[in-house]
């Protein structure tokens, strides 16, 4: 009935899989857990392939990088059931009740996001302030919200998915690195005129990462916009799907995006500074987002592909 995929790189996801494996027996459910690890450091490798000692739980090891794409494809081939449900390593469960509130849509053609949460409790740690703050107040958003643009508000965290459409789409092995994805994936599903359901059946995000690392991945992402645009041709429906790129788009428009780009150079530092420390500000957070994609469409995207 169903496939339980998790990607994992370099975590340990043995209190994720020990927690849905225990609801999974509880249920009297034909089910499987499977783990695919995309070359990992051996300590993790040697961790999560315990875990296949336990029942319906198996272990995929890959010994080159395939990335989040390739591995997420890798895991459907792999899986034997006609429902899917996909999740990152680094959650956690936020009730008892999460397997069983997913079985309601376990019906063909469906497609189900069920979002996911930050703990309320700052960190300690300021080095992990600007991802917990952005993660609280941007990305952990009730299904009624999600609910109003359900393509757009699609993310690859935590989802139920039936086979033969994930068959249809799949993620696109073109996008190697960190972003959009997801953002891809919910337009090409829009335009088979499949529609996301958006449910509060929540997974805990664990895996804070560091403020500069966090804006790395940040601007891996937003680099990624680029690339995307040289590979779907500048599609509308791509751009109109993604806020900062409208605002970008706009400002082409305008002929405002160069100055944006020159505001960006000689400010960045000073926003970087304020992005790294005790009291992260969300709204220099967007303009240095914006700042930073514009000074990425000088580039010739191509030799990122």
């Amino acid at each position: 009935m169903l496939s339980i995929c998790i990607p994992v790189y370099n975590y340990d996801a043995s209190e994720l899989v020990k927690s849905l494996h225990n609801e999974a027996k509880d249920l009297n459910i034909e089910y499987e857990i499977l783990i695919s690890d995309d070359a990992s450091a051996e300590n993790f490798r040697r961790e999560n392939s315990l875990l296949s000692t336990l029942s319906n739980v198996h272990y995929l090891q890959s010994e080159i990088n395939l990335g989040r794409t390739g591995n997420r494809n890798l895991l459907f081939k792999t899986a034997r059931y006609p429902y899917i449900l996909f999740m990152d390593c680094d959650t956690k469960v936020s009730k008892k009740d999460y397997i069983k509130d997913y079985l309601t849509y376990c019906t063909p053609g469906s497609i189900c996001s069920g979002g996911h949460l930050y703990f309320t409790e700052k960190p300690k740690d300021k080095k992990y302030l600007l991802h917990w703050k952005v993660g609280s107040n941007k990305e952990s958003i009730p299904a009624k919200i999600r609910s109003k643009n359900p393509n757009n508000s699609f993310m690859t965290c935590n989802f139920l998915i039936d086979r033969d459409i994930f068959d249809t789409v799949r993620f696109d092995e073109r996008l190697q690195g960190y972003g959009n994805e997801d953002t891809l994936f919910g337009i090409e599903l829009k335009k088979k005129n499949i529609t996301i359901s958006h449910i509060d059946n929540p997974l805990y995000h664990l895996g804070l990462e560091s403020s500069e690392r966090f804006l790395s991945k940040i601007e891996e992402g937003l680099r990624s916009y680029h690339k995307i645009n040289a590979l779907y041709n500048s599609d509308p429906v791509f751009i109109n799907s993604c806020k900062i790129l409208r605002v970008e788009k706009k400002l082409r428009k305008w002929h405002l995006n160069k100055l944006c780009k020159y505001f960006f150079i000689p400010s960045r530092k000073l926003m970087y500074k304020n992005l790294v420390g005790r009291n992260p500000n969300l709204f220099i957070f967007d303009l240095y987002k914006l700042g930073y994609l514009c000074y990425c469409a000088d580039f010739d995207q191509s030799k990122y592909l």
